[in-house]
């Protein structure tokens, strides 16, 4: 039986003040890894430029263009300035960043589940030293 409730974690984030690890397995049949993608970006959010985008992006001038790919390359920039990614060969990827004080890290694994227990003793490892535990 699956529970079925809208658990919204992303009103939270604002408020969560400690370290964040968000975990989770590319391979998950009941919630797509791709939420954990919205969540760790609602943590790094905050700390990227804003880019302006137009309404009706059909009719926008060649000088709002220009503003939006500098307001984007300014973006790409500061992300690739504070987000670190490292790709684990048979495992996965961890992204992470330092927020002030707290470490917030999105470890996603190419497999998960009681089934790989190789994976989860990699992710205790990661926990670990991440989180000085």
């Amino acid at each position: 039986m699956a529970v079925v409730h809208r658990f919204d974690t992303l009103k939270a984030v604002p408020n969560i003040t400690s370290s964040i690890l968000i975990a989770h397995a590319e391979n998950d049949w009941d919630i797509p890894h791709t939420h954990s993608d919205i969540l760790f970006q609602a943590f790094l959010e905050p700390h990227l430029p804003a880019v302006d985008m137009p309404t009706d992006p059909l009719t926008i001038s060649q000088e709002v263009w220009d503003i939006i790919s500098k307001q984007s390359e300014a973006r790409r920039f500061k992300r690739n300035q504070i987000l670190s990614s490292k790709t684990i060969p048979n495992f996965g990827t961890i992204d992470q960043f330092v927020d002030g004080p707290r470490k917030v890290a999105l470890v996603k694994t190419l497999a998960g589940g009681h089934d790989y227990l190789g994976v989860q003793e990699g992710l205790i490892d990661i926990i670990a030293r991440n989180f000085e535990l």
